[in-house]
């Protein structure tokens, strides 16, 4: 059996206020490509298809053109996809009883009342089941635990995770009970931070939406032969076990976020997979610029002139904020082409206290950036008052966030 590893989308992401249609279009027709080139039998999508829980009508036309044109490419594919924090749960169960009469795609929006319906059976060409697959989507707090009056934070986490260790072992028991002993791989997914993980900065991850915040991989059943992992936009492997994977995000999602993109193709002889990456090409540049501005000066004209568009950073090491915006300006006077996102003197400024000028500048802030401003003027400074008061207004922002807007 031959399973394609992919995850984190982000339908919809922009890449500091520019639009990434195209580079979203040319990922599909690629990914496409390879589920017909590598005979895939099984592509799995481990959340966060698209980048808010209310995509655009251009989000939700590539995801379904998507899907229509790789079953007609295919014939024979069946597709597992698995919600994401980032992903609307009704909005992708919406279809979900369609597309697995139509086109046998299996969608998990959100966790089943029963962990072992996640359950998905892959049939071989003999009929016979020839992989079993534990679709477990974004676990949210409702899934894993029922808060109650007075409970800490930590006795809160602690609940979570036993239940986050529940769910996992009723899917795995499952599996086994249809294993029956035979050599069936049991490949599972699952959509959250795993401890030890690496996180690039500014790559889009949230680190805290609800649900549990760090899952180990000592919680996961060990019956597994291959877990297919979302949520990190990095590629690696997990807890030093080849078998636990974060593919990462096809795209990159920060300027700080070098490394290679890729998919993971796993074939599997028996239980035992073999993992091959496949890198993802990228199809428009990403470039950050740093040292002084004689050193940048040629690299930045070079990005101006160059016509494919390019999203570009500006790091100056000798210049101060006004200096480099001038220069920058002046570069740029003609042509406002592959101008720079993001420009910044890297040389110290003098600590300020933070003031509030106007409304603007109060919503360009995050919500628990304008909740520490309020714990600052009440004097509340104490390390263990705030800690305690930004977990609860964590907790409470999270819930907010993931209620959904009822018709």
């Amino acid at each position: 059996m031959r399973l394609l590893h992919t995850s984190d989308w982000h339908l919809g992401h922009l890449f500091h206020g520019r639009r990434r249609e195209e580079e979203f279009r040319e990922f599909l027709g690629w990914l496409q490509n390879v589920l017909v080139e590598k005979k895939i039998d099984v592509l799995l999508v481990a959340g966060d298809i698209f980048d808010t829980n209310s995509p655009g009508n251009s989000c939700a036309g590539m995801y379904y053109d998507f899907l229509a044109e790789v079953v007609r490419a295919t014939g024979r594919l069946r597709i597992i996809i698995v919600g994401g924090n980032h992903d609307s749960p009704s909005f992708l169960n919406a279809p979900a009883g369609l597309l697995d009469r139509a086109f046998h795609i299996k969608v998990f929006g959100s966790a089943m009342d029963d962990p072992a319906d996640e359950i998905v059976t892959i049939p071989g060409d003999d009929g016979e089941p020839a992989m079993i697959i534990g679709a477990v989507p974004y676990l949210r707090d409702g899934d894993l635990h029922l808060s109650s009056w007075g409970e800490s934070p930590e006795e809160r986490e602690e609940a979570k995770r036993t239940g986050f260790r529940e769910h996992y072992r009723k899917i795995a028991e499952r599996a086994e009970e249809l294993r029956a002993g035979r050599p069936i791989p049991f490949v599972l997914t699952g959509h959250f931070a795993a401890a030890g993980a690496t996180m690039e900065e500014n790559d889009g991850v949230r680190e805290f939406v609800g649900g549990l915040k760090v899952a180990s991989v000592a919680d996961l059943p060990a019956s597994a032969d291959y877990i297919a992992l979302g949520h990190i936009h990095q590629p690696q492997i997990v807890g030093g076990q080849k078998q636990i994977r974060y593919c990462g995000s096809p795209l990159r999602m920060s300027f700080s976020d070098v490394r290679r993109r890729e998919i993971l193709f796993v074939e599997f002889a028996g239980r035992t997979p073999e993992i091959t990456p496949i890198p993802v090409p990228q199809t428009r540049e990403i470039v950050t610029l740093e040292g002084k501005w004689e050193e940048i000066l040629p690299k930045l004209t070079a990005t101006r002139d160059n016509p494919a568009e390019v999203c570009c950073r500006v790091l100056a090491t000798d210049l101060d904020s006004h200096s480099l915006a001038a220069g920058i300006a002046t570069l740029f006077a003609r042509t406002k082409h592959n101008y720079p996102l993001i420009a910044r003197s890297l040389l110290p400024s003098p600590v300020k206290e933070r003031k509030i000028r106007d409304v603007n500048e109060l919503r360009s802030l995050s919500e628990e950036q304008v909740f520490e401003l309020l714990l600052d003027r009440r004097g509340i400074t104490a390390p263990d008052a705030r800690t305690g008061l930004l977990e609860t207004y964590r907790q409470l922002l999270a819930e907010l966030q993931e209620r959904e807007v009822q018709p």
